[in-house]
Order: C-alpha cells, then sequence, then structure tokens
C-alpha cells in the first residue's frame, strides 16, 4: 500500500468519528484522543483520492445517520466496530488494517446511508 507520508497536522473535520464521539460523550471534546489519533493517520497515511472521497461523502453519511430513530445505536456501532478498531490497529502500527478496515466501512457506510433511498 502507497502511503502519504506528509507529516501534516490538519484539524479538519473527521466527520464520522466526531459525531460518534458526540453522540457517546457526555462532554466532548475535539481534541480527544480517538480524533487526535485518526487525524495523525489520515494526515500521514491515507490517500489523498481517499480524503477527498471522505470529505464529500462523510457530511452526507453523517446527515442521513442523524435522520435515523436508532442513531446512537448506529453511531455506537460505528465507534466499536470501526473507529475504536481502528485506533487500535494505529497503536500497534498495523496501519495496512486501519487503512483498509476504515476505508472498506466507509463505502458500506456511503452505500448504506447515502446511495440508497432514507426512509
Amino acid at each position: 500500500m502507497q502511503y502519504n507520508n506528509k507529516k501534516e497536522n490538519n484539524n479538519e473535520d473527521c466527520y464520522i468519528t466526531t459525531a460518534c464521539i458526540k453522540h457517546l460523550k457526555e462532554y466532548f471534546d475535539d481534541n480527544c484522543y480517538e480524533l487526535k489519533t485518526l487525524r495523525w493517520f489520515r494526515d500521514n497515511f491515507v490517500s489523498k483520492e481517499d480524503i477527498n472521497h471522505y470529505y464529500e461523502i462523510a457530511p452526507k453519511i453523517v446527515e442521513n445517520i442523524n435522520k435515523q430513530e436508532d442513531k446512537e445505536l448506529i453511531y455506537n456501532d460505528i465507534y466499536e466496530y470501526i473507529i475504536k478498531i481502528c485506533v487500535q490497529a494505529i497503536n500497534h502500527e498495523d496501519y495496512d488494517f486501519a487503512y483498509t478496515r476504515y476505508k472498506n466501512n466507509i463505502l458500506r457506510l456511503e452505500k448504506e446511508y447515502v446511495k440508497r433511498k432514507i426512509n
């Protein structure tokens, strides 16, 4: 896998992670460990193409999840099965796993919450 390795600290929104943290933590902190870890990972390992796609699609995913009655459950699942696992993989320097898991799940969320008709 080809990595960016651009080593900049960019605080642009991590839309999906931010939405999860806001729903899960009583006192939301935009600089919480998960967000800082995933921003570092994005800035150092994620392809420009994937970053651009994420910033195009993630706000739509969040918007449509927020319309769901069970949004708390959805955000909890995203946190437990995507964010938490990716952060753990990054901490263990398993960057390929983290990249693949996050990318595949963003594509899955896009298909589920953007490309299908939301009731």
